[in-house]
């Protein structure tokens, strides 16, 4: 009997909580300089999203050194929260936190306060985890505001960001396998190498 109770219980703990969690290489001019990894875990009826990539660079005569992190919560495939932080060379160069008031969204930032009240329901940190399909606009938590999404080909997509760069996705077997970033210094490249 303690058997069988053990094994509903254990059964109980996993259906509630599963998790995955993705490893990207990122490379620059050729070399690999970094890596990012994004996990995805699901309990009861919260997913919760982390990023956290890490990199050190020599770009032309530029030492370069940047982290992101960033954990986003959705309940019931509605966003409740999200955090980003960009590190440069040492110093914040860029941070927003957004969370859901009941009412409407607010938004603190490097940038100030506002608000906002459209619901997202799929963000940028979602294209890790699935293919968005026929989606034309997307959440953008780096931005914590809509940005538009345009398929390029079946498999590939492109987001443009507020900067003027843009970010390209490549799906595989509905698995996203690369990414490019082209920004103004030069294009981060970023392949899955683990799970």
């Amino acid at each position: 009997m303690k058997r069988l109770y053990v094994f509903i219980l254990l059964s109980v703990i996993c259906g509630a909580l599963s998790a995955q969690t993705i490893v990207y290489d990122m490379t620059v001019l050729g070399s690999k300089f970094g890596k990012m990894v994004v996990s995805r875990r699901v309990q009861d009826s919260i997913e919760l999203y982390t990023l956290d990539a890490k990199g050190k660079a020599t770009i032309l005569w530029m030492d370069f050194e940047n982290e992101t992190i960033q954990e986003v919560r959705y309940k019931g495939g509605k966003l409740i929260s999200s955090s980003y932080k960009e590190i440069e060379n040492g110093k914040t160069k860029k941070w927003n936190k957004v969370s859901y008031d009941g009412r409407q969204y607010q938004v603190e930032s490097y940038a100030g306060r506002r608000s906002f009240n459209e619901v997202p329901q799929y963000s940028v940190i979602s294209l890790y985890f699935a293919d968005p399909q026929q989606r034309a606009r997307i959440f953008h938590e780096a931005e914590a505001s809509y940005t538009g999404l345009k398929r390029i080909d079946a498999n590939t997509l492109e987001i443009k960001n507020a900067d003027g760069s843009r970010s390209v996705y490549r799906y595989d077997q509905g698995k996203l396998n690369t990414m490019e970033f082209h920004l103004a210094i030069a294009t981060v490249y970023m392949k899955r190498t683990g799970y």
